[in-house]
């Protein structure tokens, strides 16, 4: 009898933390590596809904002496925000443009790289908010939170390759709103650059 009652308060236990997980979550995207032209050196990506089924954005990237990545709204055909700099080869300086539908403005912003020891972490500043994006080495999580609080904004989990379809894939969860989405797929495509296509580039 108590055995069966304490599994049953284990088992409300779970139910009620994984109630209090999916409603924190505003947003959710599925965010899929797209099949690269032959020779191009930086993964391009499209962000789908939750289940897969219906694909938002597209991330385009170019790679120059000046690199950028454009990211369109795959419904208007507009474009939505961009990034121009360098963020391979031991180089980083990104810039940011984002559009801001609250204002109906484009916003300059900035990303710098300030720590890549035992995590890989990066800054972002934009329209007075200021984010870290922070990856701890053999971790599949990346953790995106307000400099100050340290309140967590988002988290993008890599699926492994047996799962994801030989493919790169990011699930991310969206927390809290103060930044445009658009800012959080940038800071994505920018990591997995500098992170997983590294030792590609630098051949």
């Amino acid at each position: 009898m108590k055995l069966r009652l304490f599994s049953l308060i284990l088992l409300l236990f779970f139910i009620t933390i994984k109630c209090i997980q999916s409603k924190s979550v505003i947003r959710s995207y599925v965010i899929i590596q797209d099949k690269p032209p032959k020779f191009k050196p930086l993964t391009d990506f499209s962000v789908f809904d939750s289940r897969e089924k219906n694909r938002l954005y597209l991330i385009r990237t170019i790679s120059t002496d000046l690199d950028m990545i454009i990211l369109g709204d795959y419904r208007t055909k507009k474009m939505v925000g961009k990034v121009e700099g360098k963020w391979t080869n031991g180089i980083f300086d990104v810039n940011l443009l984002i559009y801001d539908e609250k204002s109906s403005k484009w916003i300059k912003g900035t990303m710098k790289r300030i720590s890549k020891v035992f995590s890989s972490k990066y800054q972002i500043r934009w329209n007075g908010v200021s984010l870290i994006v922070k990856r701890n080495m053999f971790r599949k999580t990346i953790k995106v939170y307000e400099e100050v609080s340290k309140e967590v904004q988002a988290q993008f989990r890599y699926r492994s390759i047996w799962r994801s379809g030989l493919k790169y894939k990011y699930d991310l969860k969206i927390f809290i709103t103060k930044v445009p989405d658009a800012i959080l797929f940038l800071a994505l495509t920018i990591t997995h650059h500098t992170e997983n296509l590294q030792p590609t580039i630098n051949k």
